[in-house]
C-alpha cells in the first residue's frame, strides 16, 4: 500500500510540474499546449510502467 501510494504522488508531482514549465515557457495556443502537455504525461506514464511502477493496483 504504501509503494502505491509514493507511486501516485510521484506520477501527479511529476506531471504538475511538467505541466507549469509548459504553461510558462511555451508561445503557443492552448489547444497546442494541451497536446502538448497529454503527450508528455502519456510518455510519463509508460515510463513508469516500463519501470515497474504499477498505480493501477
Amino acid at each position: 500500500m504504501k509503494q502505491s501510494s509514493l507511486c501516485l504522488l510521484s506520477a501527479l508531482g511529476g506531471a504538475l510540474v511538467g505541466a507549469m514549465v509548459a504553461v510558462l515557457v511555451t508561445p503557443q495556443s492552448g489547444k497546442e499546449l494541451r497536446s502538448k502537455i497529454r503527450e508528455a504525461f502519456d510518455e510519463a506514464t509508460a515510463k513508469m510502467h516500463a519501470a515497474g511502477c504499477d498505480c493501477e493496483k
